[in-house]
């Protein structure tokens, strides 16, 4: 679970003013238009910094996030997890120490607990042994693990149904944001690898395309454009290309692809 007073740099018992004035600061200090050669980097943080400031400046939101934070943090006491290793044969007590271990910084020890329990039994299921609040933050954080060990396809298969249940659950809720920008962000590395290309797309079209904001969806499209253009496609990424513009005109990098464009277009003349 992401700590939004970590991001913000302020203790959990800091004021709505003190909320206003980190939120305030780290914007200025992270804003895109001051980090040009790294801007997707700032987007991102613009991004978590935002969100956090959205969750602890609103009273129900932050009350509901610091019961959750409070009970995970439960979870870390010693005596919780030695209990649980000795009883390492019951699946339920195994899922509440992968749980614990990746809340604790363990995630390797997480996810190879986890894929000894699923080839040991192909039926077995986190869900089955877990209440719904627990499994999707347990579920999450391995998602987060297998992102970090670069095992990018079960990561991404793992946030998406995560956000397919959340739907219906609304477990979530402010969190979604953070569930849909690991997709995003993975659809764009996607995007970025030799022979990736379908997969990108496929995931895109199964998650994505009714989620994201418009400009979010603009600069993926524009993305897609690239990757086209670079497999030789080049009516497929003229295509998205007016996609992106439709929906946002104003997007950047625009002029760039553009002119690629227009060169292919001579080329193949």
């Amino acid at each position: 679970m992401v700590n939004y007073y970590e991001i913000l740099e302020i203790r959990a018992d800091s004021t709505r003013e003190d909320v206003k004035a980190a939120f305030r600061s780290l914007a200025k200090k992270y804003h895109p238009d001051f980090h040009p050669e790294r801007s997707k980097w700032a987007h991102d943080r613009m991004h978590e910094i935002l969100r956090a400031y959205e969750v602890l400046i609103d009273d129900e939101k932050r009350v509901v996030y610091d019961r959750t934070l409070s009970h995970l943090e439960s979870l870390r006491r010693p005596s919780c997890r030695e209990n649980l290793k000795r009883k390492a044969s019951e699946p339920a007590a195994c899922c509440r120490l992968i749980f614990l271990d990746l809340l604790e910084g363990r995630g390797a020890e997480g996810v190879a607990l986890y894929e000894r329990l699923s080839s040991s039994n192909p039926q077995f299921q986190i869900k089955d042994y877990m209440k719904i609040g627990d499994r999707l933050d347990c579920e999450f954080l391995l998602a987060e693990e297998y992102e970090r060990q670069k095992k990018n396809e079960i990561a991404f298969e793992m946030y998406g149904r995560i956000y397919t249940e959340d739907q219906r659950y609304n477990y979530f809720g402010h969190f979604r944001e953070e569930i849909l920008l690991r997709m995003r962000n993975l659809i764009l590395l996607f995007l970025e690898t030799k022979g990736s290309l379908p997969l990108a797309l496929r995931s895109f079209s199964q998650y994505l395309r009714d989620g994201l904001r418009r400009q979010e969806r603009a600069f993926i499209y524009k993305k897609m454009a690239e990757s086209f253009l670079r497999a030789g496609e080049e009516r497929l990424a003229r295509l998205t290309f007016l996609i992106a513009l439709q929906l946002h005109p104003k997007l950047g990098g625009i002029k760039k692809l553009s002119l690629k464009l227009r060169m292919q277009r001579r080329c193949l003349k």
